[in-house]
């Protein structure tokens, strides 16, 4: 009975020893096609669309390459400086079932939160709001270094059941600008202030004779005039809105997904004027 024991004992440690080294090579090739990514991706030659951003190195093992920019997101740091960044949150928001005088304070006390003064704006909050909350660490009066920080400010719990992911659509990275060869259609609708089906016509005309995104047949305009004539929208609004496009955003982002046996690694670069980032995940 005691050498049974101490053999089952045996047998169940080497399993372990067995697991644990399985475990450690999936990680091993994980990371290692993470790097490999990396370089392809960094490579100047590179475009989306490249088949080289996707590919199969065996059975269980995989890599895939996203090149996009930062201007895909709203800019939040930008609203404490940029009243047509405020104003497309305060679309944006409404878009995602907020009433306007919800929006509204949302975008003010994000503003405030943001800034530098403890003077609160007509809808926003400051310190002696979120005192009485018992929170009085909060606002920082700085630009957000952690996305989830919004999770405090005034009005954001609401925002959270509407749209729980709304990380989605945020950036702390970005210089205010959206890039029109990027940006969602939900994004360019709510920044043009047009219907779903006008902006439909544009993100066909983007996307090439193959109707896909991120492929190599998308189309690139070179001046923002040519993004004006496939828009049907208002002067007015085509003006309120040109101030924050962009044919070539400069904060450029690449995220890599690796897989090896199942298991699932990112990495994540953030680069541009300002900002180096390198996340791992």
């Amino acid at each position: 009975m005691l050498t049974s024991f101490a053999v089952i004992g045996l047998i169940s440690h080497l399993e372990r020893g067995l697991d644990e080294s399985i475990d450690a090579e999936k990680e091993f090739r994980a990371r290692l096609l993470l790097q490999s990514a990396r370089v392809v991706a960094a490579h100047p030659a590179i475009e989306s669309g490249d088949p080289l951003l996707r590919q199969r190195v065996s059975s269980v093992s995989s890599y895939e390459i996203s090149l996009t920019t930062e201007g895909i997101y709203l800019a939040i740091n930008q609203l404490a400086t940029s009243a047509p960044q405020r104003q497309f949150a305060l679309r944006l928001f409404e878009k995602w079932g907020m009433d306007t005088k919800s929006a509204e304070t949302l975008v003010d006390s994000i503003a405030d939160s943001l800034d530098a003064d403890d003077q609160p704006r007509p809808n926003g909050a400051e310190r002696d709001y979120y005192m009485r909350l018992g929170n009085p660490h909060f606002p920082f009066n700085q630009p957000l270094s952690d996305i989830d920080d919004l999770t405090f400010v005034r009005g954001f719990e609401e925002l959270d059941q509407l749209k729980p992911d709304w990380r989605d659509y945020f950036t702390i990275y970005g210089d205010g600008t959206i890039d029109v060869h990027r940006a969602a259609p939900e994004m360019l609708e709510v920044l043009f202030d047009v219907t779903k089906s006008e902006i439909s016509r544009f993100i066909s005309a983007r996307d090439g004779p193959d109707g896909l995104p991120d492929t190599i047949d998308d189309r690139r305009f070179t001046a923002l005039e040519e993004v004006r004539g496939l828009l049907d929208v208002p002067p007015s609004n085509y003006a309120a809105a040109a101030r924050l496009l962009t044919l070539d955003h400069p904060i450029k982002r690449t995220d890599c997904v690796a897989w090896a046996g199942g298991l699932k690694r990112r990495l994540t670069v953030i680069k541009g004027p300002s900002v180096d980032i390198l996340r791992e995940e």
